[in-house]
């Protein structure tokens, strides 16, 4: 969990900034999560910050390497890119990030993220 909150804290400190990169992400992800999350940060800046509900939704220590699944539905109500209109707090501003955890030499972190769509959790 703390790989994903890690590389989320990162992503809207970045943005809050309009970075496009921030140092905690190599910390916190890797591989497609890190791209995705880099990618994410293309220098627009954003106000405000979402609001993160992660619980685990697998665990699979016997894996190589073992990995533990966390789905977050994300309420990204209050999260907008500048220039972008405020969202209606009366409709369903969530999306669901699936994120996929694992241990690679004594070091947890986001190794796959998915992204849901708008309003589909």
């Amino acid at each position: 969990m703390d790989a994903y909150l890690g590389m989320m804290r990162a992503l809207v400190d970045g943005s809050l900034e309009g970075a496009e990169d921030h140092p905690d992400l190599e910390v916190h992800a890797r591989g497609q999560a890190r791209e995705l999350a880099t990618d994410m940060l293309d220098g627009a800046t954003a106000a405000g910050e979402p609001v993160l509900r992660p619980e685990v939704a697998e665990i699979d220590m016997d894996s190589d390497p073992p990995k533990v699944v966390i789905e977050d539905c994300m309420d990204n109500t209050a999260w907008v890119l500048e220039g972008h209109p405020a969202r209606d707090t009366s409709e369903r501003n969530t999306r669901l990030y699936a994120a996929t955890v694992t241990l690679v030499e004594n070091q947890w972190k986001v190794e796959e993220l998915w992204l849901g769509e708008q309003g589909a959790c």
